[in-house]
């Protein structure tokens, strides 16, 4: 039966919109919650790079309606093209307008236009939360023999990884800046990022751009200035942009790089809208200045507070901005950071110190398996405050980067680290002798000390 109210609407059915109906549940006992987005099935974002080789089909990655289901909130199928303020109710394509109290936009993102000749051929994909759009995708790569991704973040190495271990294919990255995750991750990180991929026969062509996509009607190969290379399905992986079509055409005021503009509550300019994930604008933690991360995990913390803060309450929850907590698999290497990088920690202005260290994941370090932990601390060096880390190693390192992200977010300092206590075990963990977060927090404090007894002596 159709509703024509509600008393929390969320328009966007992501990671963002899932947890900020839930989250409102848990908030909001006897609220009537309604969830709207536009297909009837959707996939888990983040998995969308596996469902070519390590998951059998589209489905596998498709994101279940059971939390909605369980948490008795309404799913509506279709698409808000308007939203009225001062009536409180928005506009569908295809059904009524639906009243409501509170209003939460989870959007989302878009991919971006790329102005390169020859991008509207037919075997030019770009990576899209559409289910059916990724069957056909799906397909149309197991058919192919070179594939070509455009863009070496973290979903083109993600891609390239994956489709890596489909025979018969011919991988290649084309990455304009000197290296792959180079906005990401400081380039020893990054290049031995590269070595993997290398290693699974994934030819790279950095600091280089395409300048032409060849073909007939279909792409036959791509043109990297002197040289052209073959490609049968090239795929477009540079990056998104802030989904805001609804909020722009609905009058909410956007933010200096085109998210909808939000206050620490986030709250936009009009009353009883909030807007949260990638449809939103984001502030670094550290810096409080705009950056343009679009994440899951900072989408999710986002929908917590919007959720907690819909209604007056004792106490309302501030955003203090991201730390843009990130982690990537690549054969078998894990690779994390939370925070500033040190390229990024020096164009702020930071008088920083760099701790590093090394261990092996296992004690002793002769038990089957073991493999190498690599550990970068950036901190203050005036407060000591830790500013951001890198963790490279097994799969241990995607919970050890959440540490981090959590000692950031407490604003710890060297000096905590030092006396860090940790749970240890020879098959699980580094030795406690030599834990490298604490080693590499102790060399960032050694630099530190030395530099302070060499002042004192002035």
């Amino acid at each position: 039966m159709p509703i024509d109210k509600t008393d929390i609407l969320i328009v966007g059915g992501g990671p963002a919109g899932i947890v900020a109906a839930v989250s409102a549940r848990k908030s909001n006992p006897d609220k009537d919650i309604t969830l709207v987005r536009e297909n009837k099935r959707h996939v888990i974002p983040c998995g969308i790079p596996y469902i070519f080789n390590r998951l059998k089909s589209v489905a596998e990655d498709e994101m279940p309606d059971k939390p909605l289901e369980v948490n008795e909130i309404n799913l509506i199928i279709d698409k808000v093209i308007k939203i009225d303020s001062d009536e409180k109710k928005v506009f569908f394509e295809k059904t009524e307008e639906l009243h409501y109290e509170k209003l939460i936009l989870a959007t989302g993102s878009k991919s971006i236009s790329v102005p390169i000749e020859g991008i509207d051929k037919e075997g030019v994909w770009k990576i899209a939360n559409n289910f059916e759009y990724l069957e056909k995708l799906r397909e149309a790569v197991v058919k192919s023999k070179n594939v070509l991704i455009i863009g070496g973040g973290f979903i083109g190495v993600e891609l390239a990884e994956e489709l890596s271990g489909i025979s018969g294919l011919n991988i290649s990255i084309i990455e304009k800046s000197e290296y792959c995750l180079s906005t990401t991750f400081d380039e020893p990180f990054a290049i031995t990022v590269e070595e993997r991929l290398k290693e699974k026969g994934v030819n790279l062509y950095t600091s280089t751009v395409v300048e032409e996509i060849v073909g007939e009607g279909n792409v036959e190969s791509v043109r990297l200035g002197h040289e052209e290379i073959p490609a049968d399905l090239v795929i477009v992986s540079i990056g998104a942009k802030p989904n805001t079509d609804l909020a722009k055409e609905s009058g909410i005021s956007l933010g200096g790089y085109g998210g909808i503009e939000v206050n620490e509550y986030l709250e936009t300019d009009i009353k009883d809208i909030f807007a949260i994930g990638d449809c939103a604008e984001t502030r670094c933690f550290l810096t409080k200045k705009y950056i343009p991360i679009m994440l899951a995990s900072t989408a999710c913390h986002e929908a917590r507070i919007a959720a907690s803060n819909l209604y007056k309450r004792e106490r309302l929850i501030h955003n203090d901005g991201t730390l843009a907590v990130f982690s990537t698999c690549i054969d078998g290497l894990a690779i994390g950071i939370a925070g500033l990088n040190e390229k990024r920690a020096k164009e702020e202005g930071f008088d920083i110190v760099v701790g590093e260290s090394k261990a092996p994941n296992h004690h002793p370090g002769t038990l089957p398996n073991t493999q190498e932990i690599k550990v970068k601390l950036i901190f203050c060096r005036d407060s000591g405050d830790l500013l951001g880390g890198q963790i490279m190693g097994p799969e241990s390192v995607g919970e050890m980067i959440n540490i981090l992200a959590l000692a950031i977010q407490q604003e710890t300092d060297v000096y905590n680290f030092d006396v860090l206590q940790i749970a240890s075990h020879p098959l699980l963990t580094a030795a406690p002798t030599i834990y490298p977060l604490i080693t590499a927090a102790q060399s960032a404090l050694t630099q530190i000390i030395n530099r302070n007894d060499i002042s004192g002596d002035q």
